[in-house]
């Protein structure tokens, strides 16, 4: 059989004391009751153990809710300097998307400027190579040789000029000797040959000489009985006069060398009409 106790709290004066008891009895009417005495002592104890205890869970539980709430107060910061990261980097691809459009744009010219280089150094150089024809007006060309060297004679009209095939450098003007009175060429050495000049070479009869260094392994040498008009050292483009014709001086002797070499100068010469 269960028994169900009742707790009795009894004031007893023991030498003008109070005695605070507790009284534990059962509902049983056989049971015998047995007091039990609880000092207040105790019970203020045990009280102050319970106040510290609620102190204590209040106290961490608002120490854990304000990490907490640094922990979010951390977080929102952190999400706040995140958005306005990604905010600058939008910013800056905006910023390097409009740069490489100008990049690109500053690519298409320097491959446009490019492409003029190109082309003015092509013009440059070609206006350095001796495609040009050396006669002012119409004339008539015949094929021969001085020796082994390759010739091209012009005989063009009086008042026409022998003029420059391509910009260079007068390099050499030569006075041959003149026809003897007996009729019969002088002899002399050929202008741009290496010679330890026991062979003596002809020049065709001409008297003047001149010879161009274009600067790219070309020269020319021009052939003509009048006076030159140039002189040693005079820079001079493509169509410049080299030679006046006169009355009985409209014939024009005409070589090439490249690299030292003597070539045909048809074989380079651009004739048009």
């Amino acid at each position: 059989m269960s028994s169900r106790y009742t707790y009795v709290l009894r004031d007893t004066k023991h030498k003008k004391k109070i005695r605070r008891q507790m009284i534990v009895a059962s509902s049983d009417v056989n049971e015998k009751v047995k007091p039990m005495v609880i000092h207040k002592g105790l019970i203020y104890s045990g009280v102050a153990l319970a106040c510290i205890a609620v102190g204590a869970a209040i106290g961490y539980f608002a120490n854990e809710a304000g990490i907490i709430k640094g922990y979010t107060e951390g977080i929102n910061s952190r999400n706040e300097r995140i958005a306005a990261l990604e905010s600058d980097i939008t910013s800056l691809n905006d910023i390097i998307s409009a740069k490489d459009s100008e990049i690109n744009m500053l690519s298409q010219t320097v491959l446009v400027k490019n492409e003029e280089i190109d082309a003015l150094n092509e013009e440059l150089g070609s206006m350095y190579i001796p495609t040009e024809f050396p006669m002012s007006g119409s004339a008539t060309m015949t094929h021969t040789t001085d020796g082994e060297i390759p010739v091209i004679i012009f005989n063009g009209s009086e008042g026409d000029f022998c003029r420059a095939t391509a910009a260079g450098t007068v390099i050499e003007i030569r006075s041959n000797p003149r026809e003897s009175d007996d009729g019969s060429i002088a002899e002399y050495y050929v202008a741009g040959e290496d010679t330890d000049k026991t062979e003596v070479k002809r020049d065709l009869g001409y008297y003047t000489v001149i010879t161009i260094d274009h600067g790219n392994g070309y020269c020319t040498v021009y052939m003509n009985d009048g006076d030159a008009v140039v002189s040693e050292g005079d820079r001079v483009s493509a169509g410049n006069t080299l030679y006046n014709l006169k009355s009985g001086n409209t014939s024009v002797g005409y070589k090439m060398i490249l690299n030292g070499e003597y070539i045909d100068p048809e074989e380079v010469m651009i004739i048009s009409g």
